[in-house]
């Protein structure tokens, strides 16, 4: 049997990109995001490529849980993955808002 040092040596047969990707995501918005934020990060090699740094913290299990179901995604690993990829992909929300800036005429009105 390997040692715990040997096991984390080995390389994930996975590709980044794939990584914390829900494989049944219950809000496909969420899932479109975490593919976006690990497609981002690959492109922008941010990644280095192996999960080789351990992580140890204590979360509230409501917290998990919620993020399982809204995610899909079962593992823990791949669910603290796929949260700190949104998180560290960049946001260009700011940016595309302002130049939105006088797209629409003056008098436009939403017929609500």
């Amino acid at each position: 049997m390997r040692s715990r040092s040997q096991r984390s040596l080995k390389k994930s047969t996975r590709s980044p990109a794939k990584r914390g990707t829900p494989s049944k995501a219950l809000d496909p918005v969420v899932a479109a995001k975490v593919r976006f934020a690990f497609q981002v990060l690959t492109e922008g090699r941010k990644l280095a490529g192996a999960r080789s740094r351990r992580l140890s913290a204590r979360v509230d299990p409501g917290l998990i849980e919620a993020a399982r179901q809204k995610t899909g995604i079962g593992n823990n690993s791949d669910l603290i993955n796929a949260a700190l990829a949104v998180i560290a992909a960049p946001d260009d929300f700011g940016p595309w808002f302002a130049a939105q800036s006088g797209r629409l005429p003056p008098d436009f009105e939403l017929g609500l």
